[in-house]
């Protein structure tokens, strides 16, 4: 398993408080009867900007990887009602890596362009997203590199907390799927799948 030292750390110790906040933030912003009925609340039309940070979780493709992501994300979003629809795109750095199959993997950024949809509970949306995601990754073994551009899908679940008409919070758990590219090593060539599970969290300025 790789070390990411103090800055590993550090983005650690980012998500958990943000994790927190919006936990706090949610049980503030939104009573009981927000979560069980489709109360008027701020309502989530119109343009979001933010920043993410996130944490990868669990194993996905054929090396576990592990490790810590942040960016920011645009996206805007049309309302009838409850339901909630737009689009979305993010960019995050990464450290995340995982040693297998005789190496160690690393993933070098990753970018999505994504359609999202969901029920809006008062101020609280639930959400769905899926699309399109691009990325690079990194290969070693035996002191010989290959590095490689990635390109696959990424799909998600979350909640978003309507804070007031300019500020939303946002928890999100998702899966990218990068393909199974070939690295060339002197032991031969291997067809590697890539994959990440992260949990990311959030804050937007909406307008």
């Amino acid at each position: 398993m790789a070390e990411f030292g103090a800055w590993g750390e550090v983005m650690k110790g980012i998500v958990a408080g943000c994790a927190a906040a919006l936990v706090l933030i949610a049980a503030s912003g939104a009573g009981a009867q927000d979560f069980l009925s489709n109360a008027p609340g701020p309502g989530f039309a119109g343009g979001e900007v933010g920043g993410v940070v996130g944490a990868a979780v669990g194993g996905a493709g054929d090396v576990d990887t592990t490790g810590v992501a942040g960016g920011a994300y645009a996206g805007y979003n049309l309302q009838n009602g409850p339901l909630v629809g737009g689009v979305e795109g993010d960019a995050m750095g990464t450290s995340v890596s995982g040693s297998g199959r005789g190496g160690t993997l690393s993933h070098q950024g990753l970018a999505t362009a994504r359609v999202r949809g969901g029920y809006a509970f008062g101020n609280v949306l639930a959400y769905g997203t899926i699309g399109p995601a691009w990325g690079g990754s990194n290969f070693e073994r035996g002191g010989y590199n290959t590095d490689k551009t990635l390109s696959g899908y990424a799909v998600g679940v979350g909640a978003e907390v309507a804070v007031n008409r300019s500020i939303a919070a946002r928890a999100e758990l998702r899966h990218y799927d990068m393909g199974s590219p070939t690295y060339y090593t002197p032991a031969g060539a291997q067809k590697i799948g890539n994959g990440d599970n992260f949990l990311l969290v959030g804050v937007g300025a909406r307008f």
